[in-house]
């Protein structure tokens, strides 16, 4: 009996440890449920910057870029302009992922088959879009609520594409074919466009229903020739009567005929025309007028609404206004604009959510600044913060960008200044290279008035994951009531030309920094210029001048010179100096800018 005891014991131990090693199977098999399909992409890009910190046994630690988890699991990977290749398909493997946005790469190969059971039944938002993706567009997944998949090569047609909840839709810029039918006809125009053998509603009619219409055109004129000839024929002396009506009667059919092809080929053409016409002048001219036009087409979406909610933009499809409520927050800076927050939502997911003063931003301008917060949210570079949504309700007003961990240019700088740490030539030199790319991003981007940051300073340069400089508010202190107020104070302008002089002397004892170091505003935005100054891309350049002053020069001053540092700085010191110049037209543009930067990296 005893015996008989102690093998139950044993028995009952060893299920024990085999349920405790089925539960904790991550550990006991020394990795990540979803390690091995990032690691199987990893493969195709060993080298790529984007995934380098893709390293250790757990995906979830917080360390992975552009990783996303929740509950130890990953729900979101975000690798949009990473510059990576090879199949997008071990992504999609992923058990419980709801959101991929691998947009802007070079990802080739077909698609997978995706449904409930070959796919994450909880994939929400597939954002695919500017590949080398090939193969059809089999996806049946229920809970699909984003597919962008434009500019890529995809083939055949779309009735293996099923998803009910769809709302956000663009399949542009394939070699898809066939009739456009069911639920996806709702899209607009655009949706499907530069896609030649597609047709059908909202695109024109198939050609079967042209080719019914020439049959009817045909049949119409050769029943009115047959009706006008005489049944039996008309006689005449030598019959010349009757062969002159018949071939009037031939040429009047003729002529009907061929008006009736030139008519519908001029009608073609000008439809033709005026649709090229119009997308050109949709993508090239006012970009705001396109995003009312989305808005208008999602106007039913329960999330994103105008009216009391949230507005979300690509990359923001997951935000709910509830979420953001009830998240835990940690106040980041406080300035005229207003104050900044950490929020970490339920899901885990850090967003950065700036809370604009009702004192500088008013409701009387509610429009125009709805107008520039859609314009903003389709600005997507590397250099530049994304903005994923924004909340402008009852005279509150909530900006929701990505949260960039490493702080601000400012904060370096002040680090530095403190001795803290040292902030080395090559990060500086690269720092500025990057907030000059987002800049330039920003006034080349296609919008009708171009686009201005109007308040480029060190704290509105952030730092991403890597380092990399990321220009941030875009175009918020247009808004303001009194731009002036909002970007100085600057009670003690300091020409530029002082810069070379606290360079050199770095040990003055000249209070050097107080008030010339805050002083990145242009001379015609200073006080006394009026009310009608208006910030331009040529104060962008000025105020960016006037940082890449400061960062050379607190190098210079805290670190002295290294090796061949000396030729570079004094390099970049003119570059600066032409920013500032006093007359904005003498000012060079940021492109000219960048050209002048990549010389020194």
């Amino acid at each position: 009996m005893s015996r008989l005891r102690h093998c139950s014991f044993l028995l009952l131990a060893v299920f024990i440890h085999l349920s405790i090693s089925f539960v904790t199977g991550e550990l006991v098999n020394g990795g990540h449920q979803d390690l091995p399909a990032l690691l199987s992409f990893k493969a195709y890009n060993p080298n790529a910057t984007a995934l380098a910190t893709w390293v250790g046994p757990n995906p979830c630690s917080g360390a992975w870029f552009g990783i996303r988890c929740y509950r130890g699991r990953v729900v979101g990977v975000f690798l949009d302009g990473a510059s990576l290749a090879g199949a997008v398909a071990p992504l999609l493997r992923l058990g419980q992922i709801r959101a991929l946005a691998v947009r802007n790469n070079s990802l080739s190969g077909a698609l997978p088959q995706l449904n409930n059971a070959t796919a994450s039944p909880w994939l929400r938002h597939l954002l695919i879009s500017r590949n080398q993706l090939t193969g059809s567009l089999n996806i049946s997944l229920d809970a699909l609520v984003t597919l962008r998949a434009e500019h890529n090569g995809f083939r055949g047609g779309l009735e293996a594409l099923r998803a009910p909840m769809l709302r956000s839709f663009n399949v542009s810029g394939n070699k898809l074919a066939g009739e456009i039918s069911g639920d996806l006809s709702r899209f607009p125009s655009s949706a499907f466009g530069d896609n030649l053998a597609l047709c059908g509603t909202p695109l024109p009619r198939c050609a079967r229903a042209y080719n019914a219409l020439g049959s009817d055109s045909s049949s119409n004129a050769t029943t009115s020739i047959a009706a006008q000839s005489p049944s039996g024929g008309v006689s005449s002396s030598n019959g010349g009567f009757s062969k002159r009506s018949l071939t009037a009667l031939m040429a009047t059919g003729i002529g009907n005929g061929v008006l009736i092809t030139v008519s519908l080929a001029v009608s073609v053409a000008m439809f033709v025309y005026m649709r090229r016409k119009l997308r050109s002048a949709k993508d090239a001219s006012d970009a705001a007028l396109c995003l009312e036009e989305e808005d208008k087409r999602n106007g039913s979406d329960d999330k994103c609404q105008k009216s009391g909610g949230l507005v979300c933009f690509e990359g923001g499809e997951e935000l709910r206004l509830e979420s953001l409520l009830k998240a835990s927050a940690e106040v980041l800076g406080k300035g005229v604009s207003g104050s900044t927050y950490k929020a970490v939502l339920e899901d885990g997911i850090v967003v950065a959510v700036k809370r604009l003063s009702a004192l500088q931003f008013p409701a009387g301008r509610s429009k125009a600044f709805d107008r520039h917060m859609r314009l903003v949210g389709r600005l997507r570079h590397r250099h530049v913060v994304s903005l994923r949504g924004y909340c402008n309700s009852n005279g509150e007003r909530l900006l929701v960008y990505d949260f960039l961990p490493n702080g601000s240019l400012q904060s370096l700088l002040q680090a530095n200044g403190g001795g803290a740490r040292s902030l080395a030539w090559a990060a500086r030199k690269s720092i500025l290279f990057g907030a000059a790319q987002g800049l330039n991003y920003i006034h080349t981007f296609p919008a009708r008035p171009g686009l201005v940051h109007a308040n480029v300073k060190p704290s509105n340069i952030l730092l991403d994951e890597r380092g990399g400089a990321c220009v941030s508010e875009c175009g918020l202190m247009r808004y303001a009531t009194n731009i002036q107020q909002a970007i100085l104070p600057q009670a003690a302008r300091c020409p530029p030309d002082l810069f070379l002089g606290r360079a050199a002397a770095t040990t003055s004892s000249a209070p050097a920094s107080s008030g010339g170091w805050h002083g990145y505003a242009a001379p015609e935005l200073a006080p006394g210029a009026g009310a009608s100054a208006r910030a331009t891309q040529e104060s962008d350049v000025y105020s960016f001048g006037m940082v890449l002053l400061e960062v050379v020069t607190d190098h210079k001053a805290a670190d002295g010179e290294e090796g061949g540092e000396g030729e570079e700085t004094m390099g970049m010191v003119k570059i600066g100096m032409l920013c500032t110049a006093e007359a904005p037209e003498e000012r060079p543009t940021m492109a000219q800018v960048l050209a002048m930067l990549s010389e020194f990296m």
